[in-house]
């Protein structure tokens, strides 16, 4: 909800001129993912998803999340992002049998990004984003800490037909602190079973990410695919009972109707 909140009054705030477009929409997507990295469980959700993609002069905002234009003359530019991590129901994970469960969580916070190489069909950038982590009950949210992704970035727009492909690839290390890992992998005395010891995480490395997103629009129709890999055997939680398995996989594939906006 605050996510939103601020999106609106960044629109209502804007400048509108003939420079603003924006384009809205809406579809169904499907996720098939880990329940957690390291869990060895897989969830599959179905759901509406929004789309909604706005151009301003003092900024963007699209599926990625905001972009601003602050520092148009320089390399450096500050976004802001989003993501989000899987609800869990305990009773459907033998890992986390008589445990509380997992509520969904949605990260925000600024990426800082030097631009190596900025074209209208090549991107290369060093991105640093922190986001900050909150669990989410209902309408009521409480931070479970931060967590950072430095990687590299590559962009490059595929324009050998009518409708061309944009396809994103990214890879670099993960690093959270210690109430973001307790969150998930930290076993407290009152959840000690057998196979199952006390358990408590610390701040660290939660190993590397890899992400891949190949979309697509065809006239009033916009489609597409984001791959999440992340190997974690040399996180600093690895040890926890929680985790039975060093790979994370994200598959999400969606498809919506755009029929509103001049974008």
């Amino acid at each position: 909800m605050k996510k939103i909140i601020i999106i609106l009054l960044l629109i209502h705030n804007s400048p509108v001129t003939a420079e603003t477009l924006w384009k809205l929409g809406a579809g169904i997507g499907n996720i098939t993912a880990n329940s957690y990295p390291g869990s060895g469980e897989t969830e599959t959700v179905t759901s509406p998803i929004p789309y909604l993609k706005v151009k301003t002069e003092w900024f963007d905002l699209d599926r990625e999340g905001l972009h601003t234009n602050w520092f148009k003359q320089t390399n450096f530019r500050v976004d802001f992002t989003f993501d989000l991590g899987l609800p869990v129901e305990s009773e459907k994970s033998s890992l986390r049998t008589g445990m509380d469960d997992l509520e969904p969580v949605g990260l925000v916070g600024p990426m800082l990004i030097y631009q190596l190489e900025d074209s209208e069909q090549l991107k290369w950038q060093l991105q640093l984003p922190l986001a900050y982590a909150y669990a989410f009950d209902d309408l009521d949210a409480h931070s479970i800490g931060w967590s950072m992704n430095p990687r590299i970035y590559f962009n490059y727009l595929i324009k050998n037909s009518g409708y061309p492909i944009d396809v994103s690839v990214s890879l670099g290390p993960v690093y959270s602190s210690d109430q973001f890992h307790q969150y998930y992998y930290d076993v407290s005395t009152a959840d000690v079973m057998t196979g199952r010891d006390e358990y408590h995480a610390e701040d660290g490395s939660a190993g590397y990410r890899f992400n891949l997103s190949v979309t697509q629009r065809v006239d009033s129709y916009w489609l597409g695919l984001y791959v999440r890999y992340q190997n974690i055997s040399d996180a600093v939680f690895v040890d926890s009972p929680l985790v039975s398995e060093n790979d994370y996989w994200f598959v999400a594939v969606g498809a919506s109707w755009l029929f509103a906006g001049n974008l």
